[in-house]
């Protein structure tokens, strides 16, 4: 099966109006300098779990292009320059948005999970192993112009996530010595070519983020009729800048 393709517009994000302003009013006075763009808006959702109509939540290009190509390399395929094959974007549309939700189910219990800055960085530190090294997700951080303190904002939400569907929809934290060494012999995992014992720490933090990615799937499947996603994207082959809708709701 063939799947179009569709252009995400990267950009570099101002940090704020002023500089925003600053940096229009300086490209109009140096004809040599190209203008900077605003990072523009990809996705916005509404659902009750975020607040309702009352406050929607956004994904930028950046950050979808970002996920995008995760989604991508988790499968090993390459990504052309900043062309995107749809189903990745659409992979990482649903989980953007199940992270998100879960994340706030968290947040309005009035809790967060223990030690929350080192599940954090455990979560990059897999994140790298799931997608080929920390040399690829550092690439990949670079290629979209993300910076790595928002690479971890969102790892934060994810531990949320993750903290929530465990304690509120199904344990998927808690691994034991049968699983772990169950999913080493029969799973798809990046730590085929090691010892058991070496990779055991790794593998553990593998298999509780595949239960992970599975449960938000099964938690956005179930929440889908109470949610509204919208998804602009420029498709790649097009002459025009309008934005086009890319991906109907379901």
């Amino acid at each position: 099966m063939r799947f179009r393709r569709f252009r995400i517009v990267r950009a570099r994000r101002a940090t704020s109006v002023v500089v925003a302003l600053a940096v229009v009013l300086l490209a109009g006075t140096a004809g040599a300098q190209a203008p900077a763009v605003i990072d523009r808006v990809a996705v916005r959702f509404i659902a009750p779990e975020t607040g309702g109509a009352a406050h929607p939540r956004f994904f930028t290009e950046r950050e979808l292009a970002v996920f995008t190509r995760v989604e991508a390399l988790i499968e090993q395929v390459p990504v052309e320059a900043d062309v995107y094959p749809e189903r990745y974007v659409r992979s990482a549309t649903d989980r953007l948005v199940a992270r998100a939700m879960l994340a706030s189910l968290l947040v309005q219990r009035g809790s967060e999970p223990p030690d929350l800055p080192r599940l954090a960085l455990d979560a990059r530190a897999e994140l790298a192993d799931r997608i080929g090294g920390a040399a690829v997700l550092d690439d990949a951080l670079q290629r979209e112009g993300i910076e790595d303190a928002e690479l971890m904002a969102f790892l934060r939400d994810q531990v949320r996530a993750t903290w929530y569907v465990d304690k509120a929809i199904t344990p998927i934290i808690s691994v034991t010595e049968d699983s772990l060494r169950e999913a080493f012999r029969s799973s798809l995992h990046p730590f085929r070519t090691q010892k058991f014992d070496d990779a055991r720490v790794r593998l553990r933090r593998w298999l509780v983020v595949e239960r992970m990615r599975s449960a938000e799937l099964e938690f956005l499947q179930g929440a889908r009729a109470r949610i509204k996603v919208a998804t602009v994207l420029v498709p790649s082959a097009a002459s025009s800048h309008e934005p086009t809708p890319a991906i109907p709701p379901p």
